[in-house]
């Protein structure tokens, strides 16, 4: 990991324990299930740490925006359940949400892949010179984040630049039945904890 990403980290940790503002972002494909409920948790996180300058925003890399595009039946119904009102969460499209992420201090991509897609996304797009590498700059993958592996030590690639164990299971597409709404909960409850251990280390609290 160089130091100039690290370097700046330090900086966002100073500016969030001076109480100035801070806006970080939290992303992944469709916006309607994992991170509407990592940006609530996180949310929801730092107000229980007394920080309340930070703000957080979510959208997603193929979300379309629009008053009919919210969250899912099933993650609205676990959410609730495991105290999350996303019943209001609209989705917010990747270009809808370009302002927000040129301010943004930090951006958590749901998995190492979103971050790739994002920076691939721009790479060549001469109205946005420079977004690619300023959001790899703040950008970390959510689990990378929260567990400290892309501190200390680049990502372990495989096949297509996907990094292990890095990447938060998408409930999308499982069974609607008992144990099919089982994993649905469990992947949420992952989504939660997660979110919870980056803004935890985001603020420096020792974890138990």
């Amino acid at each position: 990991m160089g130091f100039s990403k690290l370097a700046y980290l330090a900086q966002v940790k100073r500016k969030i324990n001076a109480g100035a503002p801070v806006s970080v972002g939290v992303f992944c494909t469709g916006n309607s299930d994992r991170s509407p409920l990592a940006r609530a948790a996180l949310e929801r996180r730092f107000r229980e740490l007394g920080y309340g300058n930070v703000n957080v925003f979510s959208f997603g890399v193929t979300a379309q925006s629009g008053a009919e595009k919210g969250s899912s039946p099933r993650t609205v119904k676990h959410a609730a359940d495991m105290g999350y009102d996303l019943s209001r969460h609209r989705a917010t499209a990747l270009v809808d949400a370009l302002p927000n992420i040129k301010k943004a201090d930090l951006i958590f991509g749901i998995s190492p892949s979103h971050l790739a897609f994002f920076a691939e996304a721009f790479a060549d797009d001469v109205r946005y010179r420079g977004l690619s590498q300023d959001v790899l700059h703040k950008g970390w993958s959510l689990v990378g984040f929260a567990n400290k592996k892309e501190w200390t030590r680049r990502w372990r690639l495989l096949g297509g630049g996907i990094a292990r164990g890095l990447a938060l299971k998408d409930p999308h597409g499982l069974p609607e039945n008992e144990a099919g709404e089982k994993e649905w909960r469990r992947c949420l409850k992952k989504v939660e904890s997660t979110a919870i251990a980056a803004a935890d280390r985001l603020v420096e609290r020792k974890r138990d």
